[in-house]
Formats: structure tokens, sequence, C-alpha cells
């Protein structure tokens, strides 16, 4: 490739990464309220299957995803957290598909047995 189309690529690149960057451009803001205004977002945001941050802009009256956000849940694991999920459901600590299958399966049963 020559030097003129090399560098007449990297140009357009980069002007096409900061317009992106541009459009993009946002700024985070994080509101302190008290527990009880964080739970009902918490609570109406799930109940309108939005995610708090989309549900805070539905009331402030700004443009926002109405896309439904999927149910999954995530939780961190440790290599010790792993060591002690194997022990529990007797499992290999190196099988993590079964353990995670395994948690999915107690939380399953632990929230249907609170209904």
């Amino acid at each position: 490739m020559d030097g003129f189309l090399l560098t007449n690529m990297k140009q357009n690149t980069k002007q096409k990464w900061d317009s992106q960057a541009t459009a993009v451009k946002a700024t985070q803001v994080a509101i302190d309220v008290s527990e009880s205004v964080h739970q009902y977002v918490q609570l109406q945001s799930v109940k309108e299957g939005l995610k708090p941050s989309d549900f805070i802009r539905k009331i402030l009256g700004l443009e926002f995803k109405a896309k439904k956000i999927r149910p999954r849940l995530t939780l961190s694991l440790s290599d010790e957290d792993y060591d002690k999920l194997a022990e529990k459901f007797s499992i290999d600590p190196k099988d993590r598909i079964s353990i995670k299958h395994e948690v999915t399966k107690l939380l399953i049963t632990s929230i249907d047995g609170n209904k």
C-alpha cells in the first residue's frame, strides 16, 4: 500500500473517531437522595422494565431508550468464592459452569420459597 493511501486512511479514521467521540460525549451525574427515593426509583424501574437511569430520564421528560433490560443478574466471584461454592455443591472447583447452574437453581428455589 502506498504512503498516500495509508495517510489518507489514517486521516479518515481519525476524523470518524473524533466525530463519534463528540456525538457520544455526556456527563454522568450522581444524585444523592434518601434511601426511600432510591428504593422507589429501583422498584419502579424494575416494574417498568427500565434501567434506573432511563426511569429517571423518563421522570425528567428526557429521551430514553424504551428497550427492555435483559433479565440477567450479575455477581462477581473470586477463586475463593468458587472453592466455597464447589464445596457447598460437592462439585469440582474447576467446573465453573456446573457451579453457575447450581447457583442459579439455588437462587430460583430461594425466591420461589419466599413468594
